[in-house]
């Protein structure tokens, strides 16, 4: 077995090694550390601040969405309105131009009737003195 008898390097070097750690923490590892803790906290509010930024965006999503939907149900109603009063004009006036049609036909007709009533009486005229005529004609010598 093998002895290590401790003289005074040993010391020495612990003592070295100890104000090595004390320097390379104040020097190294409590400014990475530091670095490191405020890049981690710089980081995580950066994932919070895109995760308001993500719910706020899902919020908007979700208001134009129902806005849309509430347009779509106005658009529809105000179409149905307008058909229903495209229709209600279209009746409107399909039985004017009827009573319109009706008129003129019973204008025509009494006018029709008018006129064949002139010319009955027009007829009946002549034929009075049709056969005055035509014994006239027929004997030669006026009657």
């Amino acid at each position: 077995m093998v002895t290590v008898i401790p003289d005074y390097t040993f010391f020495v070097q612990l003592a070295n090694f100890l104000v090595l750690i004390i320097i390379l923490n104040l020097l190294l590892f409590k400014p990475v550390l530091k670095h490191l803790s405020e890049r981690d906290a710089k980081i995580a509010g950066q994932h919070e601040d895109a995760a308001g930024y993500a719910n706020k965006a899902q919020a908007m999503l979700r208001d134009f969405e129902r806005e849309l939907a509430d347009a779509r149900v106005k658009a529809n109603q105000s179409y149905h309105s307008l058909q229903q009063e495209g229709i209600s004009r279209q009746r409107e006036r399909l039985s004017q131009a009827k009573a319109e049609a009706q008129s003129t036909v019973e204008k025509a007709r009494a006018q029709v009737s008018a006129e064949s009533g002139r010319a009955r009486e027009t007829l009946e005229k002549e034929m009075a003195k049709l056969p005055g005529e035509i014994a006239s004609k027929l004997l030669g010598r006026p009657v």
